[in-house]
């Protein structure tokens, strides 16, 4: 069989950052992937932003593919994907007319997404603008919410592919973290006056998929039922909530808060903040949203993940709470809290363990993109 050429979109823009969220990463996993297959011949960054070149802080220049306009490999490709950035409709008519396959790969949550825009006044998603699918891919998590949505919109079969992460950018920073004096990664104590847990919590609160609000009552339950067990609790992404009453009088009712254990922080890059401010555990909470990539950070490092992901319970990773939880998840908090060094050790193989399974380059991830591709390419859909 022919060689498959796969055109992935791409936003290019002025200050654009790999960390400001998971689309980038998750583009950069799909193309070593790719890169991986003896069926796949050529792939190319297709560039729908608005300049020539890849900004330094996206951290995609390692990728070796080119970043090329649309139009100057329109004779060239079997398959678009529109990831990063929509494309002109003409040029991706044209091609579908060539006998180009045209696949959307949703990577975010896409119900969430248009629903909340409008409605609070936020910044356009995914305008649905008469794209000529061929079909559409979406991640395991989204498909409860987001599948069927995509499906009556497009009139297309929409599929979930596997999610992938591996460690090639965080252990950048790990490393760098490193040169400048600071260890990262879980280290757990013992003895009769152990020391509390300094909680990092790290929901962008930009949606009510991943909002601090539990993750704060998971901390503070834990403190009402043992005070010794939380010394800090740093809620990061709330410093544009601070002043607002209904964010504020909910935020000084905690007993952290009113014991000055709290702290209210801007955005705060993950492995920095863990490392330089000695943070012991990360606390979480998503809705409809079970796989992130902070998620596999904090299991790379070994520290305690207390979270609500049916997904990582289903892995045996992580201290697992379930739904909205909180009281739970403070009673799983503590429970971890008081686990001795041992427990830290078999926690940190099992993680490493279901990671690996996560990895671009594993066989069984590459055939499931690769065979879907080949799917796609011979029409069957």
């Amino acid at each position: 069989m022919k060689k498959i050429n796969v055109g992935i979109s791409i936003f290019p823009v002025h200050g654009a950052q790999l960390w400001s969220n998971g689309l980038n990463q998750n583009l950069a996993f799909l193309v070593l992937l790719l890169r991986q297959s003896p069926q796949v011949g050529r792939v190319f960054l297709l560039n729908g932003g608005a300049i020539d070149h890849m900004p330094e802080g996206m951290g995609l220049g390692g990728l070796d593919v080119p970043l090329v306009r649309p139009d100057e490999v329109t004779f060239e490709l079997d398959v678009v994907i529109e990831m990063g950035a929509q494309l002109p409709l003409e040029w991706l008519r044209h091609v579908r007319a060539l006998g180009v396959k045209i696949i959307t790969f949703f990577v975010g949550h896409t119900y969430a997404d248009n629903a909340e825009a409008p409605m609070f006044e936020g910044a356009s998603g995914q305008i649905f603008n008469g794209t000529p699918w061929h079909e559409i891919w979406t991640l395991p998590h989204h498909m409860k919410s987001s599948g069927p949505l995509l499906r009556t919109v497009s009139r297309v079969p929409v599929f979930a592919v596997p999610h992938i992460w591996s460690p090639l950018f965080i252990q950048g920073q790990i490393d760098q973290v490193k040169k400048d004096g600071h260890h990262f990664g879980y280290q757990a104590r013992t003895g009769v006056e152990r020391p509390g847990w300094r909680t990092a919590i790290f929901e962008p609160n930009i949606s009510v998929v991943k909002s601090c609000f539990i993750p704060m009552l998971v901390c503070e339950q834990a403190y009402r039922l043992d005070q010794r067990s939380v010394s800090t609790m740093m809620v990061m992404n709330t410093m544009h909530m601070k002043e607002h009453l209904t964010f504020n009088r909910f935020a000084i009712n905690l007993d952290l808060t009113q014991h000055h254990k709290a702290t209210y922080e801007p955005r705060v890059a993950f492995v920095e903040c863990m490392a330089q401010q000695k943070m012991d555990a990360v606390v979480s909470h998503q809705w409809e949203c079970g796989l992130n990539y902070l998620y596999y950070d904090a299991l790379y490092g070994g520290y305690p993940l207390i979270h609500n992901s049916a997904y990582l319970k289903a892995g045996g990773v992580g201290i697992y709470y379930p739904d909205f939880e909180a009281s739970a998840g403070g009673h799983a908090l503590l429970g971890a809290w008081r686990q001795e060094p041992e427990f830290w050790d078999d926690y940190k193989t099992a993680a490493t363990a279901y990671l690996s399974k996560l990895d671009p380059l594993r066989p069984e991830n590459v055939e499931a993109f690769v065979k879907r591709l080949q799917h796609t390419v011979e029409g069957q859909v």
